[in-house]
């Protein structure tokens, strides 16, 4: 600092001739800028730093509130021991005799009768309170079912026939079954996505379980029944239409929630390969599907 003040003086000291005013004044902001460098705000760097470790704490959050691991195991599909059916569980311990072993979401037909079977101490299960619930990844949770649990049919210990209200949605499911509000078992399933459907008609067949290459028996349901044929085409995913056939009106029954009448018709239809469809059902068109 003593350094810049002399240099100052003697510059006001120099003759009028020697340097002009702007050029003194110019001279004397080198000076002064190379004697006090511009300090950096070093204070932003943490700053930063804090915000983007918030940031990311906060996305990790948000993720685990929406998605988290379930802690059961996979169910599995087994054979019963006395007898030739398949059902889906975990063996030794818990069973559900269901349609296709597989659950589809929004579907109310699968899970309206259903028997499960319970091994484990006869004396701790039979005419016991029993209970079925179900949570998403999403910790989604519903009440499937409950009752009380009847002495075994066959090999089992315990077994009870019931019913499970829809899943709500698709996806990965827990399934937890309580005893006397104890846990007894628990497994996971994988729910389909809801069946195509159109305004009036209904896929009754998930397209995830039509084998690839071969005409397969379609079912439709309708609540509509004043036509005896209607024609089906398979569209792509750009609306390029890959089959057209013919399906016909094969039964009828009451409706037993509704109490109207459902209306049933089939043909056959060829899924080639693996991709994303839609159908064009009496001219209805149904929403975008994978099989």
């Amino acid at each position: 600092m003593e350094n810049y003040k002399e240099l100052q003086n003697r510059l006001k000291n120099l003759p009028k001739y020697s340097l002009e005013n702007e050029q003194k004044e110019k001279f004397l902001y080198t000076l002064r800028s190379k004697q006090n460098p511009r300090k950096k705000p070093v204070f932003l760097t943490p700053i930063l730093t804090i915000i983007g470790i918030c940031s990311i704490l906060f996305i990790l959050f948000l993720t685990q509130e929406n998605y988290y691991k379930l802690s059961a195991q996979q169910g599995t599909v087994f054979t019963l021991p006395d007898r030739n059916q398949e059902v889906l569980g975990v063996e030794g311990k818990i069973g559900i005799l269901v349609f296709n072993e597989q659950f589809v979401a929004e579907d109310g037909r699968r899970g309206a009768k259903l028997m499960l079977y319970f091994w484990g101490d006869e004396h701790a299960l039979v005419d016991k309170n029993f209970r079925v619930e179900a949570e998403n990844t999403k910790r989604v949770k519903v009440k499937l079912t409950e009752g009380v649990l009847s002495s075994g049919l066959y090999s089992e210990d315990a077994h009870t026939l019931t019913s499970f209200i829809p899943f709500p949605s698709e996806g990965v499911w827990q399934l937890s079954f309580y005893v006397e509000d104890v846990l007894f078992e628990s497994f996971t399933v994988n729910v389909f996505p809801p069946f195509p459907k159109s305004e009036h008609y209904t896929m009754v067949d998930s397209p995830r379980e039509i084998p690839i290459g071969e005409a397969y028996e379609v079912y439709l349901q309708s609540t509509i029944g004043d036509k005896e044929i209607i024609e089906v085409k398979l569209l792509d995913k750009k609306g390029n239409e890959v089959e057209n056939t013919i399906f016909k009106q094969e039964s009828s029954v009451i409706d037993g929630g509704g109490g109207g009448t459902i209306y049933y018709y089939t043909g056959k239809l060829t899924w080639k390969n693996h991709g994303t469809w839609k159908l064009l059902i009496d001219g209805e068109e149904t929403g975008l599907f994978e099989n």
